[in-house]
């Protein structure tokens, strides 16, 4: 008997079971990725998903595909070309808001866990921008102890994967899951793995194959969805952050799209998804830009895409949604 019971696509309402969240096959969803810290980009998303609210008579949900937390230190004057555009780290803003806004709108705000929220429960220390001490450190160090323990706490709920509408999975990482199935995703344990590096990490069923992978193959991706069947619907698409896309959004073959709303962008460039969840997206190529694919900044966007240096003959800046 299966250690999980998988919901019905006749859900009505969002469902948790274990580590694998469910969304509706109806509504739209607001997705994004990989905030680090970055206040403005998380506000940007907060105003689609309230207006997403207004445009379908509040019948909308906010999704993060993990990494809310830990952000780069840099002066603008020493701000590293990699990074994107400049901005201050306010990882506890964001958690802040984030929970304010789950608060607001009860079973409409969800988020992943990314492998930068596994370090301060069970995973390894990151050390993107802080080396000694670690990311993890230093954000424990300057909420304190009490609001540490907050955070671990909610930390801890965090579903790890997310099976939506018809069809669609999120993860935060690319899905290179070798063998595991939807029971295997909903029974993962976040604690044990402090003392491991990301290379051991990367060898851990489950946990390695979703947090910390940048790619995989189409045939492990395509094994993947089917594992992950529930209620009779089939998978057709996985979306996912973690690597960042220079160019906001790439696309690997029928069944993946990697996209960038924040972290490592610079703010033309930067997208957020808005999914139609009662549709069924057979390939990921029905992704399209402006309909799908939303620019986070669209009057930056357009202005890139108008600028004379650009290849673009200004078609990208009549974006706007239908």
């Amino acid at each position: 008997m299966p250690a999980a019971t998988p919901p019905s696509i006749s859900l009505v309402e969002p469902k948790q079971v274990g580590k694998v969240l469910h969304l509706p096959a109806s509504g739209r969803v607001i997705v994004c990725t990989d905030l680090h810290g970055n206040l403005p980009d998380f506000m940007a998303v907060v105003d689609a998903f309230r207006q997403a609210l207004v445009d379908n008579g509040g019948d909308a949900y906010f999704l993060i595909t993990g990494d809310l937390v830990h952000g780069p230190r840099y002066s603008p004057r020493n701000w590293p070309e990699h990074l994107g555009s400049f901005y201050r780290d306010q990882t506890e803003e964001v958690l802040d808001g984030f929970l304010a806004l789950k608060e607001e709108f009860p079973g409409r705000v969800f988020t992943l866990i990314g492998n930068h929220e596994h370090s301060h429960i069970g995973g390894p220390d990151t050390r993107k921008f802080h080396k000694d001490p670690s990311e993890t450190e230093f954000l424990e160090a300057t909420v304190g102890p009490e609001k540490t323990e907050l955070y671990k706490e909610f930390f801890r709920t965090l579903p790890i994967a997310c099976v939506m509408g018809r069809g669609i999975i999120a993860t935060h990482g690319a899905p290179r899951v070798l063998s595991a199935g939807y029971d295997d995703v909903c029974e993962v344990e976040y604690a044990g793995h402090e003392d491991k590096t990301v290379r051991e990490m990367l060898q851990v069923p489950v946990l390695g194959e979703l947090f910390w992978a940048r790619n995989s193959g189409p045939l492990a991706v395509r094994r993947f969805l089917q594992r992950m069947e529930v209620g009779g619907q089939a998978n057709h698409i996985v979306i996912y952050g973690h690597d960042p896309v220079r160019k906001g959004y790439l696309r690997e073959g029928d069944e993946q799209l990697c996209f960038s709303t924040s972290f490592g962008l610079k703010n033309e460039k930067k997208v957020y998804l808005e999914l139609d969840l009662s549709r069924e997206y057979k390939t990921v190529r029905q992704l399209r830009y402006g309909i799908d694919i939303i620019p986070l900044y669209p009057d930056l966007a357009a202005a890139r895409a108008c600028a004379p240096s650009s290849e673009s003959s200004c078609q990208a800046s009549s974006w706007s949604a239908p």
